[in-house]
């Protein structure tokens, strides 16, 4: 069983994403590019297609207005005059993702505008050929710069409003030219100086152009895709069954009408057995809570009811399904949690207790908020 010190370091420890992972270099180094994201979108339309034209191919890029607004209308505004022309991916990583779209073919950094809002919340994910956008450690620093996604990346999703889990803001996708993704991604590269040491193309890779395409010239290509995605949202629905289905069980075995149970756009799911009536947490702040923890075969391996003590940590401290599961309480609520591996101990687990890629069932109660 893990004693209380153990969860409560085991809650605080995991979450820290290195924030750097797909940083860009910096705050915005001029003010002589003046900000333009703020044009209005088209009646009804939703999506914008942009032909991104490299030395090694060409992809066809779909950008996501309805989803991420202030993203793509940033996006389109540097594309639009020309400032991705000529620039270069300066940083590949080939199961991770390829990012350019901030430096000249000689290494010079561009100027950039003022950072744009993270809207890493509006439920699209770093998946692969999805398209996102850089930062510094400020989750509202993103200017020019950009990365494609080579792997699924689940780790840069977001999970809560916090420093930490903020996640990377996804604003569209590849959706024809594939092979122009994969030569980039395979690309030899060597560590380059002149951006930090980063992994870059030893024959360098560049964007030649960023420009707009009609719809209808890339009809095919977005036909091919809503099949995709209606074949990918039906795996994930059996997936997410697989997943939380037995934890869900679990719930229902202890009374519970699990009709009511809501799953987030994260994963998590999430019962309120008794709706509190006190303030909801913000994302720093310090809970007082009752717990027990189990694993979906009924071992409890913790519970602060059963030593007669609630535990006390900051709520951006723990792992991510806590942070958004208690994040949604209110006080003198009690709450069950079926958190995915995903959100919860990864992989990898936290041997012996925890094994790897365990889903964990918790019921939880909001004692209090600290000061």
């Amino acid at each position: 069983m893990l004693s209380a010190p153990h969860l409560a370091l085991g809650l605080l420890s995991l979450l820290a994403l290195p924030l750097s992972l797909v940083a860009q270099d910096g705050a915005a180094e001029s003010a002589d590019v003046k900000a333009t994201t703020d044009a209005e979108p088209a009646a009804d339309n939703r999506y914008e297609y942009m032909l991104m034209s490299t030395n090694l191919g060409d992809m066809t890029i779909e950008l996501d207005r309805e989803s991420a607004p202030e993203t793509v209308a940033n996006f389109l505004a540097y594309a639009n005059e020309g400032f991705y022309n000529d620039t270069i991916f300066h940083r590949v990583i080939k199961d991770f993702m390829i990012q350019g779209g901030g430096y000249s073919k000689d290494f010079a950094k561009k100027p950039t505008r003022a950072g744009i809002q993270n809207e890493a919340d509006n439920g699209l994910k770093n998946d692969y050929g999805s398209i996102a956008m850089a930062r510094t450690s400020d989750p509202h620093s993103a200017t020019c710069q950009f990365f494609i996604n080579t792997v699924d990346n689940k780790f840069l999703n977001h999970t809560a409003p916090t420093s930490q889990g903020w996640g990377y803001t996804v604003f569209g996708k590849v959706i024809d030219g594939l092979p122009a993704l994969e030569a980039i991604r395979n690309a030899p590269v060597a560590a380059e100086p002149k951006v930090g040491g980063q992994p870059a193309p030893v024959e360098q890779v560049i964007i030649t152009s960023v420009t707009p395409l009609d719809a209808q010239s890339c009809q095919a290509a977005i036909t091919a895709t809503r099949a995709v995605e209606a074949a990918a949202a039906t795996a994930a629905a059996t997936a997410e069954l697989d997943a939380l289905g037995p934890g869900i069980a679990f719930c229902k075995d202890k009374g519970n009408d699990v009709s009511e149970g809501e799953t987030s756009g994260s994963g998590l799911w999430t019962l309120d057995v008794v709706k509190g009536t006190g303030p909801s947490p913000g994302p720093t702040d310090t809970v007082t809570v009752h717990y027990t923890g189990w694993l979906i075969d009924g071992t409890k391996f913790d519970s602060s009811v059963d030593r007669g003590e609630p535990i006390d940590f900051p709520l951006n401290r723990v792992i991510p399904g806590w942070t958004e599961g208690v994040g949604g309480m209110q006080v003198g609520g009690t709450r069950f949690l079926v958190i995915p591996h995903e959100l919860g101990y990864g992989e990898n687990g936290a041997p012996p207790v925890i094994p790897p890629k365990a889903t964990l069932v918790f019921e939880v109660e909001l004692l209090g908020i600290g000061d």
